[in-house]
């Protein structure tokens, strides 16, 4: 049975297994959603010279939950697609280790390979002034990612950085470091929408479609048409030479 939980906390996105995300590829389908099954990793490392070095940009009080997280945790990675074999292994929000921070940032910065994500529309009047912040967060693949303020009138705030926005990117998508954990652990499927993050399915064609999530699932597994059954991956993964015989009878649509 699918279970649903409406309450999780953001950690507990972690301690679930087989996850699924429901997806179509036309949202005014009538067809029944695609379900595909996700991978959700935290790396329980803690970095504790890349903190300290952390701590030395962000001395706003207002960035205390933003380094408190990195304290319990150095990053993670969302929603990384699994089964069927058709999809792109590719997540669809991977939050980097403290070590990473300056360097992923640096991108976005004046003259940066992705500068232009910035300089392409109006989030310009937000990044290129004389507050400081961090790109911390990939958003399917990039160039989009998420940003968090250092200083200034938006210190803690968290923002989508997209080059062809479809809402109000000068408007934080959480006032809170821990605001937006929690928006994302309420509903994955509506943050995966907010964002834009596609699950990038091949077709028979070899072409690569995207798929918009529309509902997220924190225990299902994926359906054998043929079997009228859900199998989890970690079963495929335990059966011993299943895999190769399994391999055949997915689902192509």
């Amino acid at each position: 049975m699918n279970k649903v939980n409406n309450k999780r906390t953001f950690f507990e996105l972690f301690e679930t297994v087989r996850p699924v995300l429901k997806v179509l590829f036309n949202v005014n389908s009538t067809k029944e959603p695609t379900e595909v099954e996700i991978e959700n990793r935290l790396e329980r490392n803690i970095d504790v010279k890349g903190i300290k070095n952390l701590e030395k940009i962000c001395k706003n009080p207002q960035l205390a939950e933003f380094l408190n997280f990195y304290t319990k945790c150095n990053g993670f990675s969302l929603a990384t697609p699994v089964l069927p074999e058709n999809v792109k292994n590719e997540s669809l929000l991977i939050q980097f280790s403290v070590n990473k921070l300056v360097e992923f940032t640096e991108l976005y910065l004046l003259k940066g390979k992705l500068a232009w994500t910035i300089d392409s529309n109006k989030s310009k009047i937000l990044y290129r002034g004389e507050n400081k912040w961090l790109a911390f967060a990939l958003v399917n693949s990039g160039p989009s990612c998420l940003t968090i303020f250092l200083d200034g009138e938006y210190a803690g705030n968290v923002f989508l950085v997209t080059p062809q926005p479809h809402f109000n990117i000068l408007k934080p998508i959480a006032k809170t470091f821990n605001g937006f954990l929690e928006r994302v652990a309420k509903d994955p499927a509506a943050f995966f929408k907010l964002t834009k993050s596609y699950v990038t399915i091949v077709g028979q064609d070899n072409q690569n479609y995207g798929y918009l999530p529309l509902e997220y699932i924190d225990s299902g597994g994926i359906l054998f048409p043929e079997k009228g059954e859900k199998v989890s991956l970690e079963s495929i993964r335990n059966k011993d030479n299943s895999t190769d015989k399994i391999k055949t009878k997915w689902w192509k649509f």
